[in-house]
C-alpha cells in the first residue's frame, strides 16, 4: 500500500479549541507558545484565558494568582493530560465501560531570545517527541521553524475522534485499510516551516520528507523532490461589523496524493460555529475521500458550554450509500482553573442498508498547566 505523510496532519495528540479563536476574532497563537496554536500555553493563555476567562466565577477562588508556568526566568514548563470514560452498547445488548488515558503531553519552550524559542513535548503515552526552533528570519512578523512537528493544517481540534483528524473509523466501524486518509495514529518526520503575515493573512507553508510506514521508514534519501510532502495553509482572523470571523483554507501534495481543505469560524451574539471540509485525491488508487464537521456552541454561563457538532466521512464520494455521519451534543464544563469536564452523547448513522450503531457516552477529564 502507497503510504503518506498527509497521515500525520492530525496527530494524536490533541490541540486546543478553535471555537475559542473564532469567538475572539484571532489566531489560536494568542494563547500558545506555538506559532501555529497547540500545545504549551503563553502567558495571555495562562494568566488571562485559563484563569478568568474559562473557569466558574465560583471556581476562580481556588486558583493560584502567582502562578505563570515559568520555572526560570527564560524556561516555560506545561503539560496537557486527558482520562476519558467511554461507555455503549454492543451487538449483544451488553453494556461495555471503558477507561482509558487519552493525552500525556510535557512541554518546555526556551525563550533564548526576541523571537528565538527552543520547543520540547514528550508524548508519555507513545514516546512519539516533538522539538523544533523558531528563527525570526522573515519580515512582516515571519519566522523560520526547523525541527519535529506536525505540519499546519485546517482546524487543529482538541477531538482527535472527528473524522477531519482520522477519528476512530477503524476501530469503530470495521475499515480494514491500514491506515484512513485523515488517521491521526504515525509519527512525525522532520520539517521546515516558514510562516508570516501577507496584509491581514497569516500564511505557513512546509516541506518535509515522505513518510514511510514499518521497516521502511528512513530519512527521504529514497524519494524524489517531487514526492517531498508540501504543505501551505492561509487563515484570516478578524471582525466583519460586530461578528468575529476566522476563515481559511489548506492544500497539501505528496507525489501524485492532494489533500485540500476549506475551514472557517464566526461568532455572533454569544453563538459560536466553526467547520472544516477536507478532500483527499489518490488516496489508495484513484479514490477521492471527503471528510467535514460543522460544530455550533453556546456559553450558557461563564465555565458551562453547550455543544454540538455533525461529523461526516466517505470514503470513496464516487461510490453512493458509502458515508459515515456522526451527531455529537453534551456540554465542556469549566468548574475550576486548568480544569475541564466534557460531556457528551454520540450518536452515529452508517449511509444504506447498514446497521446502526449504538450511541455511544463519554465523559472525559482534562487539566493542563
Amino acid at each position: 500500500m502507497k503510504n503518506f505523510l498527509f497521515l500525520l496532519i492530525l496527530s494524536i495528540q490533541l490541540f486546543a479549541l478553535p471555537r475559542f479563536a473564532a469567538e475572539n476574532g484571532t489566531s489560536c497563537n494568542l494563547c500558545h507558545v506555538n506559532p501555529t496554536g497547540s500545545g504549551l500555553r503563553n502567558d495571555y493563555g495562562i494568566s488571562l484565558f485559563s484563569m478568568e476567562e474559562l473557569p466558574m466565577e465560583k471556581g476562580m477562588d481556588l486558583t493560584n494568582d502567582d502562578y505563570t508556568g515559568m520555572i526560570l526566568e527564560y524556561l516555560r514548563f506545561g503539560a496537557d493530560l486527558r482520562f476519558q470514560v467511554l461507555s455503549h452498547t454492543d451487538n449483544q445488548d451488553e453494556s461495555r465501560t471503558a477507561y482509558f488515558p487519552m493525552q500525556g503531553d510535557l512541554y518546555g519552550n526556551l525563550s533564548v531570545s526576541k523571537g528565538v524559542e527552543v520547543y520540547v513535548k514528550q508524548d508519555l503515552l507513545r514516546q512519539q517527541p516533538e522539538f523544533w526552533t523558531t528563527l525570526p528570519l522573515l519580515p512582516n512578523e515571519g519566522y523560520l521553524r526547523i525541527g519535529r512537528f506536525i505540519p499546519t493544517y485546517g482546524l487543529r481540534l482538541d477531538d482527535h475522534t472527528a473524522f477531519t483528524r482520522g477519528g476512530n473509523l477503524r476501530i469503530s466501524h470495521g475499515l480494514q485499510k491500514e491506515g484512513m486518509p485523515f488517521s491521526p495514529y504515525i509519527e512525525t518526520p522532520g520539517i521546515i516551516e516558514a510562516g508570516m503575515y501577507v496584509s491581514d493573512v497569516f500564511v505557513t507553508l512546509s516541506t518535509a520528507n515522505k513518510y514511510v510506514m514499518g521497516s521502511e521508514r528512513g530519512y527521504g534519501f529514497s524519494e524524489s523532490l517531487e514526492d517531498k510532502n508540501i504543505t501551505l495553509r492561509g487563515e484570516y482572523a478578524g471582525n466583519i461589523g460586530s461578528a468575529t470571523v476566522l476563515f481559511g483554507g489548506s492544500f497539501m501534495k505528496e507525489g501524485d496524493f492532494q489533500l485540500k481543505g476549506l475551514f472557517g469560524g464566526t461568532s455572533f451574539l454569544g453563538l459560536t460555529w466553526i467547520g472544516e471540509v477536507d478532500i483527499a485525491e489518490n488516496w489508495v488508487g484513484d479514490n477521492t475521500s471527503l471528510a467535514s464537521f460543522s460544530e455550533l456552541s453556546y456559553p450558557v454561563k461563564q465555565g458551562l458550554h453547550f455543544v454540538a457538532r455533525y461529523d461526516l466521512f466517505d470514503e470513496d464520494i464516487k461510490i453512493k450509500n458509502n458515508a459515515i455521519s456522526r451527531l455529537t451534543v453534551g456540554t465542556d464544563i469549566f468548574p475550576l482553573s486548568f480544569f475541564e469536564i466534557k460531556l457528551q452523547g454520540r450518536f452515529t448513522s452508517l449511509s444504506g442498508d447498514g446497521e446502526k450503531p449504538e450511541p455511544e457516552y463519554i465523559i472525559q477529564f482534562h487539566t493542563w498547566f
